[in-house]
């Protein structure tokens, strides 16, 4: 039965897993008194010795950091937990605590009628509730060893438990031993089978005595306060710290919406800004535009009423004014003359576009993009007249001619390749510098690039971009040219590992020759498709701008051999010019008008020749100084010319 008395009372805090802060579940008991879900502590133990040696036998309580042995060490880790004893009395305030929702009633005085009164007496046996009364007379004669809790105020939150020794976990006798050398509680039986050989066994009772008697309770208690403080400054701390973030994190809202407001206005003028070069450039080529369009008509109509005029007085045989319309006649046809040979030579397509730029850091001038005038050079519209000599029938002259070679080589230039940008920059190869050289057209050295590999031919990309040719290892290099400057945009190899050598871009894709003879379509990852094989290496390439076909030079010497091919985008080939005027050429090049020129490397001269081939003049020879030419570029009414052996560029113009 159970001694009178009662015990302090019991916090209901002490039902709640320090670890998830929750009420408890399948509560176990370390040895340290401290209880924790079994979860949740299996969860601990997992985590807090993850990584560590497979050997570890041991870990640490999570509330006071006791190092807590398991009670099988041979077990799993992830079995420890559940083998801990579990705190039987926590479990019973538990179910005690969930019943609990309704006021708890003596059930003997509710058999006998009696259905409200108080009950304040729970037995766990039993699992049957008393009133003071009934619990002496009923439960105490019957039931003598019994653990009794006395729940009298539960309803307040304090729950009370009579003086009852818990109940071993694992042997369900009394805990009435206590080892000091293992500082654990057990039974009988754990002592005789655990605690044989330890010094520091006594009962229960006479420990009780000891630490009450001794200094130990009460240095117990006050190095509790001492902790309890400060662990009290901690939780200051961080409640100070939790208030501090949260000021923070406003300070942070507030800055973060300010800069928005800043971010806007800053937009705003940029978007007014670029806005207003926009239209402003737009402005300005359509002022161009319709003033040599007024300029044309202005002309025309003139020339229509002389024309008119001049049969009207020959019919009524006014020979005055047919004299006086005839001389104007004549001198609006010079005036057509000069207009069109001046036009023919910048004849463009203008576009403005916005161009975004990518990969912005900050809010600089460039962030809503840039406005770009593009000018393309376009083909003259063909005229049906003699009125001014076609482009195959002008001479051209030498204007200039510059060094390529800086003072660092040591290495002769062999530019293989050259590309006349739109903006009179010039781009050159150089195979044996393994470099990209970037010129103005009057031979002032800008930037260069070294070319992973032996860089070949050259073609226009777009105003503003390149692509080269390279072998060993074999692929494409692109380059931006901007600002004066050379940058490598990006690398494509060949997935056949052909050699290339020439090179041209056409309909989003790049064509290239190879030293084998094969051209091939090649697409942003690689990937090629022959679309055509010839005997002899294909050193240069070019897009025709008229019928979008690509011309290939075919390196031979062979009489009868095709030295210029036209290949078609479906693939069907048609020989252009054959090995005769011109030998071996290397480079080739098509002006706006469609017309073809060549290098012919052993034939030491620049051929022009129509697109179809009919119509071929030697444009420069020996005479002129070709000897082994090698690359060419035409820009307009200029062309670029390369020799082998040379570290020079000549620059060539039409009148």
């Amino acid at each position: 039965m159970a001694e009178g008395g009662r015990p302090p009372e019991l916090n209901l805090h002490l039902l709640e897993c320090p670890i998830c802060l929750e009420r408890l579940q399948k509560p176990k008991s370390l040895p340290c008194f401290h209880c924790f879900c079994q979860k949740c502590l299996g969860t601990y133990i997992t985590k807090e010795l993850s990584g560590k040696m497979a050997s570890e036998t041991s870990f640490p309580c999570p509330v006071c950091r006791r190092v807590t042995p398991p009670v099988n060490p041979v077990e799993s880790k992830d079995k420890w937990a559940e083998q801990f004893p579990t705190n039987v009395v926590i479990q019973d305030l538990i179910q005690l605590k969930e019943r609990s929702s309704e006021p708890l009633y003596c059930k003997p005085c509710q058999t006998k009628g009696n259905m409200t009164n108080p009950a304040k007496f729970w037995c766990k046996n039993m699992k049957a509730i008393f009133c003071e009364t009934c619990k002496t007379q009923f439960h105490d004669i019957i039931h003598s060893d019994c653990d009794i809790l006395d729940i009298t105020g539960y309803g307040g939150g304090r729950p009370k438990q009579e003086k009852s020794a818990p109940r071993c976990d694992q042997h369900d006798e009394k805990k009435v031993w206590y080892c000091e050398d293992h500082q654990l509680l057990g039974c009988q039986i754990c002592v005789f089978e655990n605690h044989r050989r330890c010094e520091e066994v006594t009962t229960t009772i006479k420990y009780f005595q000891k630490i009450k008697d001794g200094s130990r309770l009460e240095d117990m208690q006050d190095m509790l306060k001492k902790n309890t403080e400060v662990i009290g400054v901690i939780v200051k701390d961080f409640d100070e710290q939790l208030q501090t973030l949260v000021q923070n994190q406003e300070i942070a809202l507030q800055s973060i919406t300010d800069l928005r407001h800043k971010v806007d206005k800053r937009l705003n003028t940029l978007q007014k800004d670029v806005t207003d070069k926009l239209i402003a450039s737009f402005k300005e080529e359509k002022r161009h535009v319709e003033a040599s369009l007024r300029q044309c008509e202005r002309l025309m109509n003139s020339m229509l009423n002389t024309m008119k005029s001049s049969v009207t007085a020959v019919e009524g045989n006014d020979h005055i004014e047919t004299i006086v319309l005839y001389q104007r006649g004549q001198a609006e046809v010079e005036s057509c003359k000069t207009l069109i040979t001046e036009m023919r030579k910048s004849y463009t397509s203008v576009s403005v576009k916005h161009n975004i730029v990518s990969g912005l850091g900050n809010l600089d001038d460039d962030a809503m993009g840039k406005i770009v005038i593009d000018k393309q050079p376009r083909r003259f519209p063909r005229i049906h007249c003699d009125l001014v000599p076609h482009l195959l029938e002008g001479k051209v002259k030498e204007i200039g001619k510059f060094n390529i070679k800086t003072q660092t080589e040591k290495n002769n230039c062999c530019a293989c390749g050259v590309v006349y940008l739109p903006c009179d920059q010039i781009v050159v190869s150089d195979a044996d510098n393994k470099k990209l050289k970037l010129f103005t057209d009057k031979g002032q050295f800008l930037d260069e690039l070294s070319v992973r590999g032996c860089s070949n031919d050259l073609c226009l990309v777009d105003n503003n971009t390149v692509a080269v040719a390279v072998d060993n290892p074999s692929g494409i290099h692109v380059v931006k040219v901007e600002s004066s400057k050379l940058s490598l945009s990006s690398e494509i190899r060949m997935s056949n590992g052909e050699d290339c050598c020439g090179i041209t871009f056409t309909d989003g894709r790049f064509v290239v020759g190879t030293r084998g003879g094969g051209v091939y379509s090649v697409t942003q990852d690689g990937v090629t498709d022959l679309l055509h094989q010839y005997n002899s290496k294909c050193y240069s390439l070019t897009h025709d701008p008229v019928n979008g076909d690509t011309l290939v030079s075919v390196y031979s010497n062979i009489p009868g051999n095709v030295t210029v091919s036209r290949l078609s985008a479906d693939k069907r080939h048609t020989d252009v010019m054959k090995v005769g005027v011109v030998r071996r050429p290397f480079v080739i090049d098509v002006d706006r008008e469609a017309n073809i020129y060549v290098c012919g490397h052993t034939s030491h001269n620049v051929v022009q020749m129509s697109g179809d081939g009919l119509q071929v003049r030697e444009l420069l020879t020996s005479l002129d100084g070709m000897k082994y030419p090698m690359a060419i570029s035409v820009n307009g009414d200029k062309l670029v010319v390369t020799n082998y052996g040379e570290n020079h560029i000549r620059v060539f113009e039409f009148y």
